[in-house]
């Protein structure tokens, strides 16, 4: 029998094995916790998306499928269980939200090195639309991996170079 819809699971911890939550979510798969399942879903996505050898646009996909697929919230759902999901998925931008920040920091610190080594500040231009075209996307408004303020913040490092 399906877990009950009332029954909220913890968020889930960030940063563990993937091993940890194959065997949570196959535990929650056995006992009908599907609320559980998302959860420990949502964390195996966020920690693989937090990576540092990956690029970007892999770890952009771990964070969308995360909020795509398991941030959703069934149909009818209750308000615990509505703010369940909804904080599953501030979880997810949360995340998301700092690694993109971490990256433009570094690309940033980088940049400024570049300028004071004399390389014109023209080609960093170049540089800096490129890496802020692939990490924001090419359209004017947030996107939906993004919370608002980490996206302002982006914006002000991107607006800094271009």
């Amino acid at each position: 029998m399906p877990q009950e819809w009332g029954e909220i699971p913890p968020l889930p911890e960030v940063g563990l094995p993937e091993s940890y939550y194959a065997k949570r979510v196959k535990d929650a798969d056995r006992s009908g916790k599907h609320h559980a399942r998302e959860a420990y879903k949502v964390g195996q996505y966020i920690t693989l998306g937090l990576n540092r050898r990956l690029e970007w646009e892999k770890k952009l996909r771990y964070f969308r499928h995360a909020l795509r697929s398991h941030c959703q919230p069934p149909p009818l759902p209750s308000e615990k269980l509505w703010m369940f999901y909804g904080q599953l998925a501030d979880l997810v931008r949360q995340h998301a939200g700092a690694e993109a920040l971490r990256l433009a920091s570094q690309e940033d610190d980088y940049w400024a090195s570049q300028l004071r080594a004399g390389v014109p500040r023209s080609h960093i231009v170049g540089q800096a639309e490129i890496f802020f075209d692939r990490l924001l996307g090419l359209r004017e408004e947030r996107p939906d991996y993004l919370n608002l303020e980490d996206y302002e913040q982006l914006k002000i490092l991107r607006n800094q170079w271009l």
